[in-house]
């Protein structure tokens, strides 16, 4: 097994700060010491990076090294990424998926994958990572079967799993078929989830069991408990599947000190190639991994998961100097979901969901009652101060998240009103999220309607963001359901000719469902 200290021997340009790991007693004692309720971080979106260019000397820079060093640097990736490949097929030549499995790599084939994690280490020195500082001591496997990473920054942390074995990591079903990373991924012996599957997490967390208590030779298992990539602004909630071994794990936590942050890839921000086009044209990144002293769970974690995963979580926070986050990866789904389907205020879905739950509307929809009773939104009745919205809602004005869910829609030409409007259409999307999308059609009828009437113009905007349709094809949904041609009709009349419109009728009886991103 190839650890941190074969990599920095080997010449990998891995610098070691000199300094011992604490024992068993400091890491316990650093547990008792950790606060029982740290303090949380609300509503900073954490999936949000905003990459800033202003510097007219590092655009120059940029422009010169974009011209004179990453052509070379993408020829060198380019050759250590096909020399891995090859590595990697030679050493799975002849081995079964269901092998790869059930049994780890011994002989010649491990020996081989060290070689490989080498090339890798090789590609990332290419690519700007010349010099990754390291502080504290790598656990061995037995010490510690699982190691838990964060924050989760972007693709360059894999990093991680060159450096730390290679790793197993957890990684989606369909990254095996990805050219070329497909089967280095598949050389580190990963645990794979299938989104697709039903069982999947049921299965994914008995295999992650297995492993960390089989007494065979498994690389260590390495986790990114937040489940997808962040700011680093706090640490956001950990899923649990790591932590329900009940196995000691070894908290590792890895940060980008440099002046321009070139790597961060999240939810909203710079796109990939973006991200590599920027960090490509740096001389050098800076890279820390520290490795804190091994955390061993008492039989209270052991029983409960979630807690463990709170527990390492809030320890790893305070390490970092950052708060936690009341944010988690289906918070991120959830946007991701808004974006696809157009509808507006995508990146701040998820902080209206918080809200809202904080003022206790969640309990009482409120909302759609709203929309039920008013006759029609005008431009004069649909224009709120934050008092009218309070009282709008029910809810104190002077109450700090009423304030920040108003100001959410604020806009800038005119500070001191929102247009109610686009709060409904948003709260009414969360009330009827995971049911039909039938069911946030028929309030939208009531929003854009005249009571609960839409016309000719407004059926189009009752439909477009659950159902890809065209105007056109609006309009001849109404035509068909205005057989009286009296410029109005109801959701009632709507559902009736939906049998003459199979595609729109088939997505109207799919869930909402921001699990479900490919069916939108």
């Amino acid at each position: 097994m190839m650890d941190a200290a074969t990599i920095a021997s080997a010449g990998n340009g891995i610098q070691k700060d000199g300094f011992e790991g604490d024992n068993i007693v400091a890491a316990q004692k650093r547990q008792q010491q950790l606060p029982q309720h740290p303090k949380e971080l609300h509503f900073v979106n954490p999936f949000v990076h905003k990459l800033i260019w202003d510097d007219p000397i590092d655009k120059v820079k940029t422009a010169f090294l974009t011209v004179f060093l990453l052509p070379f640097r993408v020829i060198l990736i380019v050759a250590c990424l096909m020399t891995a490949w090859t590595l990697a097929s030679i050493g799975l030549y002849g081995m079964s998926r269901e092998e790869l499995r059930t049994k780890p790599l011994s002989g010649w084939r491990r020996q081989l994958r060290v070689v490989t994690a080498q090339v890798m280490r090789l590609l990332f020195v290419f690519g700007s990572f010349n010099l990754i500082r390291t502080k504290g001591e790598r656990a061995s496997p037995r010490d510690a079967p699982v190691i838990c990473v964060a924050p989760h920054t972007a693709f360059y942390d894999s990093i991680c799993v060159i450096l730390f074995g290679p790793s197993a990591v957890v990684a989606k079903y369909e990254t095996a078929s990805l050219p070329f990373f497909g089967k280095l991924i598949d050389y580190a012996q990963p645990i794979y989830v299938c989104r697709e599957d039903p069982n999947s997490r049921q299965t994914t967390i008995k295999e992650i069991i297995e492993r960390a208590n089989s007494k065979e030779d498994w690389p260590q298992i390495l986790i990114f408990p937040e489940g997808t990539c962040t700011n680093r602004t706090s640490l956001i909630q950990f899923k649990p599947g790591a932590f329900y071994p009940g196995v000691p794990i070894q908290p590792v936590l890895v940060r980008y000190p440099n002046r321009v942050d070139t790597v961060t890839w999240t939810w909203e921000g710079p796109d990939a190639l973006q991200i590599l086009w920027r960090t490509l044209t740096q001389f050098h990144t800076f890279c820390e991994i520290e490795f804190l002293p091994v955390y061993h769970p008492n039989e209270e974690e052991k029983r409960d998961p979630k807690l463990y995963a709170r527990n390492v979580r809030n320890l790893m926070a305070r390490e970092l100097g950052i708060p936690i986050s009341d944010y988690t990866f289906d918070d991120c789904k959830l946007m991701t979901f808004v974006k696809n389907i157009k509808m507006p205020y995508a990146a701040s879905s998820a902080d209206i969901d918080k809200l809202r739950k904080t003022l206790g509307l969640n309990k009482l929809n409120i909302e759609e009652q709203i929309v039920t009773d008013e006759a029609k939104f005008t431009e004069e009745n649909s224009y709120l101060t934050l008092e009218k919205f309070a009282q709008r809602l029910n809810v104190p004005a002077d109450d700090e998240s009423t304030k920040k869910l108003f100001r959410i829609f604020v806009r800038p030409s005119r500070t001191d009103v929102i247009d109610f409007r686009e709060y409904l259409l948003m709260s009414l999307f969360l009330i009827t999220l995971y049911t039909p999308k039938s069911n946030f059609v028929r309030v939208l009828f009531h929003l854009y309607g005249d009571h609960g009437k839409v016309s000719r113009a407004s059926c189009y905007d009752a439909l477009k963001y659950l159902v890809k349709i065209t105007p056109a094809e609006a309009d001849a949904v109404f035509m068909a359901a205005d057989s009286g041609n009296l410029g109005g009709i109801s959701f009632d009349q709507f559902t009736k000719v939906l049998d003459k419109f199979p595609v729109i009728s088939k997505k109207l009886k799919r869930n909402n469902d921001p699990n479900n991103l490919r069916l939108t």
